[in-house]
């Protein structure tokens, strides 16, 4: 077992705002991502499995979750439940937390990213 893990060197995903980088962990009970975004969330997002915890590592940017709009920079925390739609814009970098792990089948799309 590794203690330590390195960041990956190419994207694990890639949206047409951001680059993702996913931590390979010996748990499926979170999921730990960094993510470059130099546009921000392409669509509005809901995951209907993981509560979402986002921590500001460098920049500013805009979130948009339910009907509510938020600036945001470095060094704030910002908590998404399951089930609640949301959308980011900005250039920030992002940790990203999901509680339980990332499961591609739990997340729903929605309309374009309006906050452009």
């Amino acid at each position: 077992m590794k203690y330590i893990k390195k960041l990956p060197q190419e994207p694990s995903f890639s949206q047409k705002g951001l680059h993702g980088y996913n931590y390979i962990l010996n748990t499926q009970a979170i999921s730990i991502s960094i993510e470059d975004c130099f546009k921000g969330h392409d669509k509005y997002h809901t995951n209907v499995h993981s509560n979402k915890i986002y921590y500001v590592v460098e920049g500013k940017g805009q979130f948009k979750i339910g009907e509510e709009t938020f600036d945001v920079k470095k060094d704030d925390l910002i908590e998404i439940p399951k089930n609640t739609e949301f959308v980011f814009a900005g250039k920030m970098k992002l940790l990203l937390i999901m509680l339980p792990a990332f499961r591609p089948q739990d997340g729903i799309d929605g309309k374009e990213n309006d906050l452009y």
